[in-house]
């Protein structure tokens, strides 16, 4: 019984003496945190904490992935694609996007922000495709590029990512090349989905200086920071448009086969790459503004996939041709 009230004496003590911490000092160690899920944690603890929490001024928040049963009829599949792709976030998309703006939409005063939402392109995905895909926006999605590789090598020969073996028959690659150019429409609506959550995300939190969505198994992010979010903020608060009503529109696909790419930055040998690339109607600029010049921090095989992309489109343009619209 002593042992007992004597550890209740010390617990009220220790609770006594971290009371006693300056607000300042508690914010300074929540600041450390950055999970949403912790934060969460933290908030549910006091008053007190709660008023403190949403103070922070960086956030990591990874919506849950829930499967979805029955496919949305806003999903681009089977590679027929329209020229007008709806503006509306999909019953997909907007599970997740309402799960993180009830949420976030108690922290106006962060400033760097990195969310993670599901992808409806993991749905259905066998293992037979690698890629990753990047995309140039401001207020509106320019241009979408997908790049699918057979397999990665780093500079000293060892292989990151193989998928299959070196040969296969020509039914198998065809059917794996109309895999990929259906993958590829359907992460272009996932960075479309994601887009306009960042934009709603600018509009609700003011104080916002960084963010990225990033998919999940971080195949394609969004990525805004510095002049360019504050181009695309000032057209959130001041445009008489509303976000939902703008309709993208696929001006050109087009794509080409590069069998062995040996890249100079890196030293990365990537074989068997299928590239597509997707320009929007009124996109302006060459090759070099196809991609976002700062697309945030990325990992060395991220990397390499930035320099493939920019490898192929100033090297290797000529090799490109339309697969859609087709000419007649």
């Amino acid at each position: 019984m002593k042992n007992i009230v004597k550890s209740r004496k010390e617990d009220a003590n220790a609770s006594s003496s971290f009371t006693r911490l300056p607000d300042e000092i508690i914010l300074q160690v929540l600041n450390k945190l950055i999970d949403s899920k912790t934060l969460i944690c933290c908030y549910l603890v006091s008053k007190r904490f709660s008023s403190i929490v949403v103070q922070v001024d960086a956030i990591s928040f990874t919506a849950p992935f829930l499967h979805r049963r029955i496919p949305d009829e806003n999903t681009v599949s089977n590679y027929t694609p329209s020229r007008h792709l709806p503006p509306e976030l999909s019953s997909f998309h907007r599970e997740f996007f309402g799960s993180a703006n009830m949420f976030l939409s108690k922290f106006k005063g962060v400033r760097s922000l990195c969310v993670t939402l599901p992808s409806s392109s993991e749905i259905g995905i066998d293992n037979r495709c690698l890629f990753k895909w990047r995309v140039k926006f401001g207020n509106r999605i320019g241009s979408f590029i997908f790049l699918s590789p057979k397999s990665v090598r780093d500079e000293d020969g060892f292989y990151l990512n193989q998928i299959g073996d070196e040969e296969e028959n020509i039914e198998l690659i065809n059917d794996l090349f109309n895999q990929k150019i259906d993958i590829s429409f359907q992460c272009l609506y996932d960075a479309m989905a994601s887009h306009k959550i960042m934009l709603y995300l600018l509009k609700d939190l003011p104080m916002l200086e960084e963010v990225s969505i990033t998919g999940s198994g971080r195949r394609g992010k969004l990525f805004l920071s510095g002049e360019k979010l504050r181009e695309v903020k000032e057209w959130v608060h001041s445009s008489s448009e509303t976000m939902m009503d703008h309709v993208e529109i696929i001006d050109i696909v087009r794509n080409c086969y590069i069998p062995v790419l040996k890249l100079p930055v890196s030293g990365y040998v990537i074989k068997g790459i299928d590239v597509i690339v997707i320009k929007m109607k009124g996109f302006q600029g060459g090759n070099d503004g196809l991609m976002n010049s700062n697309d945030g921090f990325e990992d060395k095989e991220e990397a390499a996939y930035t320099e493939a992309v920019m490898e192929i489109l100033n090297k290797h343009k000529g090799m490109m041709h339309t697969i859609w619209p087709r000419v007649i």
